[in-house]
């Protein structure tokens, strides 16, 4: 332990695998915005990417001004949202937080920080090639102000409602995952479909390859998402980070099988990279309660559950472009419930100090019966908070022309890279002039159709 020129006294080896921890969870926006650019259309690849960015860059001056302190403020007593003591970071290099007392308060709102910036860059695919620029850059930030802020409090914080019943979500499965899941599925059903959605329509996806490169930077950076949740360098972290690993490995595998299987396909990397992500949203929340091992577990239910999600979402009708709500949506919401079934006692009172222990929780195996009626409970008032601001934020924005979150028919026919960025991505296939006589043809064409309806 050491004392800081602040008075404050903490721990070098804490200070320093939280920061790498920071930057492990920053590396998964890039990530995030490949992943997504891959598994869109072509025409979309370089929207996608610029909005996954713009929404983490503007998020993390919302929660620097107030978000943190709306999350995370320790100087009330308040069951649904923090106050503004702490505007701006104000105070924070001079004290700890009560839920990481080893490490700066400022260092650990900047790692927050990545997470209440990553969770709307989420939905933003729920939408890709359909929703505006900056409406999006706007509805994110009064998101994150409305919904994940008090979200994150209720779980994480103290005095938070959901904390005080024992909730158990270690790194965010609800926090994160259900809140911008159940919002990605509002986004897709209330913006409506793209003008040539089928359900039987199969879309050629931009870049398997960038799909491939998205992944390996989410699941590298999600050893520090999920093992940087013990906010110090302990076990618990590493307990965290192994289980999280095998999830993914596991989802991986069950989803190309099960893709193979029950879709005819062959074994498509697209596939194996989807079923990983499924495992490491559903693990989220369970990492630092189970075992290593149990992680095996989580990985094949949510490969499972995920991958027939998918085919619920677009059997009644509902184009979630890049499956957000079935994946994230429906693997944190399993993940929350399978903690409640499988945490142990040996785990959730590890490296947690005397008083910790005491208050230590666990599931099903360790007999505690109503730990699963706790997660549903969480899962459930986190969903309908999710779902219903988010439908009154829509609602709100599309009653002003300029804040409206879809764009025109003619927009999304040529694409949004053209339309609102400008830029593409330089494949011969999709390059701007290709661009331009696909967005003059669209407008001979409906200027013809005019023609012919005034004669």
């Amino acid at each position: 332990m050491n004392k800081t020129g602040t008075g404050i006294i903490t721990n070098s080896g804490d200070t320093s695998w939280v920061l790498i921890s920071s930057a492990l969870v920053f590396v998964m926006v890039p990530g995030l915005a490949f992943f997504y650019a891959g598994l869109g259309e072509s025409k979309n690849a370089m929207s996608t990417l610029v909005a996954v960015i713009l929404t983490f860059a503007a998020t993390t001056l919302q929660w620097t001004l107030f978000g943190f302190s709306l999350a995370f403020s320790d100087t009330t007593d308040s069951l649904f949202l923090g106050n503004l003591d702490y505007f701006a970071q104000l105070g924070t290099m001079r004290k700890t937080n009560p839920e990481a007392p080893t490490i700066p308060a400022t260092l650990f709102s900047m790692y927050q920080m990545m997470f209440a910036a990553i969770a709307p860059a989420l939905f933003v695919g729920a939408t890709a090639g359909r929703m505006k620029l900056i409406p999006t850059i706007i509805f994110s930030l009064l998101w994150s102000t409305i919904v994940y802020d008090p979200v994150d409090y209720w779980v994480w914080s103290d005095c938070g409602w959901l904390h005080k019943l024992n909730v158990m979500d270690y790194a965010g499965g609800s926090v994160v995952h259900v809140t911008s899941g159940t919002t990605a599925f509002i986004l897709a059903y209330m913006l409506g479909p793209r003008l040539t959605y089928t359900t039987t329509k199969e879309y050629e996806n931009h870049s398997p390859v960038y799909v491939y490169i998205g992944t390996a930077l989410l699941w590298f950076g999600w050893f520090g998402f999920n093992g940087g949740s013990s906010v110090a360098a302990n076990s618990r972290g590493v307990n965290a980070a192994f289980a999280s690993h095998l999830a993914a490995s596991t989802g991986g595998i069950a989803w190309m099988v099960l893709d193979s299987v029950v879709n005819r396909k062959k074994y498509t990397a697209i596939g194996f990279c989807t079923g990983a992500i499924a495992g490491l949203a559903c693990i989220t929340p369970g990492s630092g309660f189970v075992q290593p091992a149990v992680g095996i577990i989580y990985g094949l239910l949510s490969a499972v559950c995920c991958f027939y999600s998918v085919r619920f979402v677009k059997w009644i009708r509902v184009d979630d472009t890049l499956d957000v709500a079935a994946v994230h949506g429906v693997g944190g919401a399993l993940g929350m419930v399978l903690t409640g079934i499988l945490a142990q006692y040996q785990v959730t009172r590890l490296d947690v100090g005397e008083s910790g222990a005491a208050a230590a929780t666990a599931g099903w195996l360790d007999e505690v019966w109503w730990q699963v009626p706790v997660q549903l409970v969480a899962v459930i008032c986190v969903c309908l908070w999710s779902a219903a601001w988010s439908a009154i934020l829509i609602l709100l924005m599309n009653s002003f022309a300029f804040t409206s979150l879809r764009c025109t028919a003619e927009e999304e026919r040529c694409g949004l890279d053209i339309a609102e960025i400008g830029e593409s991505d330089h494949r011969q296939a999709d390059s701007p002039s290709n661009y331009r006589q696909l967005e003059n043809k669209t407008q001979e064409i409906d200027t013809a159709a005019l023609l012919a309806n005034k004669v």
